[in-house]
């Protein structure tokens, strides 16, 4: 139903038009009647209609006054004039201001109801064209952000000339007009925190978590434009002026430090160094993605900077067999504190080298194998070190951090040193040493009991508790709960994080259980050995 104002300053014309027309059969709804243009107006303000049907000579206002008023300031409604003067001048007028229709007195009922008719039509297809236009452009406007990353995308990549640009910056509305631009890379460390808050979340949604932080701090401060790219990883591309590197930093630390913030989850950014054309932003992009391959050395949950990163200099390769040498002296002498600093000593060389993850881990691979063929392991069970071998090979690869190998490679060649010290190497021996390397492995698991190590070794538990406080001189849970105490007490030490994440790092699930056990180990709670340490 199409609205319709009636307008005439002749009351019998109003009363006759308004009962002889069958409005509802037409596809009309007569909103009212009124006896002016002034009136008709006042009534347009206050509520719109579809069709205006008027006289020209009225007081107050007329006809065409109303029609121009019309046109004007409510550029919708459509006029039908029906007037008694047949005037050129009146016609000009009428078509000046887009009127659908001109009819002269006197009309028959059967003429104005054919008049509505054709009338009805066209505002049909008016209304038809609008909703298709307004369909084509709701689902232009809900693919957007698709088409936008698509675009951008593709101009990381270097597949778009310099004039399709900006074309496509105008197409989807993107604003990059800055001086110079940078890129950066925003990736999760370890969704698991976030992913064990309920068995709903998906990766998926915790990739998009990180880029809706990220886009608001990137809006907030109207430094460029974020999209996910086809793996669903964060890009940021800033643009700015001669400032724009301290703007982009400022901002990547502060998605860093927000992410962790509301989601918990620790994240690495890579940032990128700037250009100065929008062509050349693929290089920066590249070194974005270039610094997230130092994570493996440097250490992650930071922003890593590609012009801030030292030189590669590779001090391993030279050195291996002298690091190999002090590596397999320390095992034969059997104290586990020369391994471990021998071992930190290798690790620190890579550090210092600054190399790449697939480098850094080929040196620790070449340095497994090589300790491997130089020890004599005649007198220990071969077979069995050498699947430690392979397992401890694939733990390294799997690993994210040089910090993490750091970890294995000491427990590995420590085991390898207890086991050249006792020279007897009893299968007794070698259960405890394996029992020990398992909790070195494990001691995270909140599951780990003496019944899991147990059934790993395959032995009962009163034989394997005999045994192993026969050569440790300790009990299982003993040395559980004094490993725990030490990973926690490095990490009271040397990081910032709050008791419940330790508690849950070093395998308890409680944080009060774990405080009274920190306390009967230590003597202070974790609150109170933090701030001694730190302090």
């Amino acid at each position: 139903m199409y609205k319709v104002l009636l307008v005439d300053d002749e009351a019998l014309i109003r009363e006759a038009i308004s009962e002889n027309t069958r409005w509802k059969e037409l596809g009309y709804e007569l909103m009212g009647t009124c006896k002016n243009g002034r009136e008709a107006m006042e009534r347009l303000d206050q509520e719109e209609a579809d069709l205006v049907l008027t006289d020209i000579c009225m007081p107050y206002m007329d006809g065409m006054e109303l029609t121009r008023y019309l046109y004007e300031h409510h550029r919708g409604v459509k006029v039908i004039i029906i007037s008694g003067y047949d005037d050129f001048e009146y016609a000009k007028t009428a078509v000046k201001y887009q009127v659908m229709d001109y009819i002269l007195k006197p009309i028959t009922a059967k003429e104005l109801a054919q008049t509505l008719t054709r009338v009805k039509e066209k505002l049909d297809e008016e209304r038809f064209q609008k909703s298709d236009m307004k369909r084509i452009r709701g689902a232009y406007m809900s693919n957007l952000p698709i088409l936008r990353g698509r675009f951008l995308n593709s101009l990381l990549m270097g597949n778009v000339g310099e004039q399709e640009i900006q074309e496509k910056l105008n197409d989807y509305q993107i604003k990059l007009d800055g001086k110079y631009f940078m890129t950066a890379l925003v990736t999760g460390d370890d969704l698991m925190p976030f992913l064990k808050q309920s068995d709903e979340y998906k990766s998926d949604l915790a990739c998009f978590a990180i880029y809706n932080i990220s886009a608001e701090i990137m809006d907030f401060y109207q430094a460029g434009v974020s999209f996910q790219d086809v793996d669903e990883r964060t890009v940021l591309i800033f643009s700015g002026d001669e400032e724009i590197e301290g703007l982009a930093l400022r901002v990547t630390e502060e998605i860093h430090d927000n992410i962790f913030r509301f989601l918990k989850i620790h994240c690495t950014i890579g940032l990128g160094g700037r250009t100065g054309r929008l062509q050349e932003l693929q290089k920066s992009f590249q070194e974005a993605r270039r610094t997230l391959e130092y994570k493996f050395v440097l250490g992650g949950d930071q922003v890593i900077y590609a012009r801030e990163l030292p030189e590669n200099q590779d001090l391993v390769s030279g050195e291996l067999p002298k690091y190999v040498s002090r590596i397999c002296l320390a095992i034969r002498s059997g104290k586990k504190e020369d391994v471990s600093e021998e071992i930190r000593a290798f690790t620190s060389a890579l550090r210092k080298s600054c190399l790449t993850r697939n480098r850094s881990i080929f040196h620790v691979q070449n340095l497994i194998l090589s300790v491997m063929n130089e020890l004599d392991l005649a007198a220990l069970n071969d077979e069995e070190i050498l699947k430690e071998e392979r397992e401890l090979m694939n733990t390294v690869y799997a690993r994210n951090h040089l910090s993490e190998v750091e970890e294995v490679l000491i427990a590995f060649c420590s085991c390898l040193a207890e086991n050249f010290r006792d020279e007897k190497d009893s299968y007794c021996k070698r259960q405890a040493l394996r029992a020990l390397y398992y909790i070195e492995e494990h001691y995270k698991d909140t599951d780990v009991t003496l019944n899991s190590v147990c059934s790993h070794l395959a032995m009962s538990t009163s034989y394997f508790s005999s045994i192993f406080k026969n050569y440790t001189g300790e009990t299982f849970i003993e040395a559980l709960t004094r490993k725990r105490v030490e990973k926690a007490k490095f990490l009271l030490e040397n990081t910032s994080r709050k008791n419940y994440e330790i508690a849950c790092d070093v395998g308890y699930s409680d944080p009060h259980y774990f405080s009274n056990i920190f306390k009967k180990a230590t003597g202070m709670t974790p609150t109170e050995y933090a701030r001694k340490v730190r302090k």
